[in-house]
C-alpha cells in the first residue's frame, strides 16, 4: 500500500485522513515482527497562522512479535503523535519529500516512527518453568539469595560494624 500525498493542494484546503492502514509485509518481512495489526492513523497536513505546511501524525496500532522468555506469538500495542513543520530545513523533507512530484510517502515516514516503537525485547510472561537439575541450566537473575564476592567480605564486615 502506498500512501502518497500532493503538497500542492494543501494551499487551497488541509489534506486529512483517518482510517485504518495496512502495513505491507515487505517492510517487516526481514526483522522479528511477525505481523502488524490494527494500524489506525490521523494525519493532516495544513497550513498554520505563519503560512507554513505542517504535518501532524497519530498513529496507534499492535505488533506481534515472540516472547522473550517463551517464544509464543504476543501482542505489543503501540502508539505515536507528531507535528512536524514541512519546509526545505525539515528532516521528514530531507528523507521523504520527492522534489520533482511534490509528494510526501506517508506510508515511509509511519514505517520509520513504527520502528522506533518496537522494543529491543518483550516479555508477558512472568516466569517460566524451573528446568531440571541434570539439564545444567540456570535462569540468571532470578536467585533471591544474596551472595557476597569473597573479596568484599572484609569490607562488609566493617560496615556491619559500623552499623552497631
Amino acid at each position: 500500500m502506498r500512501m502518497i500525498e500532493d503538497l500542492t493542494k494543501v494551499p487551497i484546503r488541509p489534506v486529512s485522513y483517518k482510517g485504518k492502514i495496512t502495513v505491507s509485509k515487505e517492510y517487516y518481512e526481514n526483522m522479528d515482527i511477525l505481523d502488524i495489526q490494527d494500524v489506525y492513523l490521523e494525519m493532516e497536513i495544513y497550513k498554520n497562522l505563519d503560512q507554513e505546511d505542517l504535518l501532524h501524525i497519530k498513529c496507534e496500532g499492535k505488533l506481534l512479535l515472540q516472547d522473550a522468555r517463551d517464544l509464543k506469538p504476543v501482542l505489543y500495542p503501540f502508539s505515536f503523535e507528531f507535528e512536524e513543520k514541512i519546509d526545505s530545513d525539515s528532516e521528514i523533507c530531507g528523507r521523504f519529500l520527492e522534489n520533482s512530484q511534490n509528494t510526501l510517502d506517508i506510508i515511509a515516514i509511519l514505517w520509520e516512527n513504527i520502528v522506533l516503537e518496537k522494543p529491543i525485547s518483550y516479555t508477558v510472561c512472568d516466569s517460566l518453568e524451573s528446568p531440571k537439575d541434570d539439564a545444567g541450566w540456570k535462569i540468571v537473575g532470578e536467585e533471591n539469595e544474596k551472595t557476597i564476592d569473597p573479596r568484599l567480605a572484609p569490607l562488609m564486615e566493617l560496615l556491619e560494624k559500623k552499623k552497631e
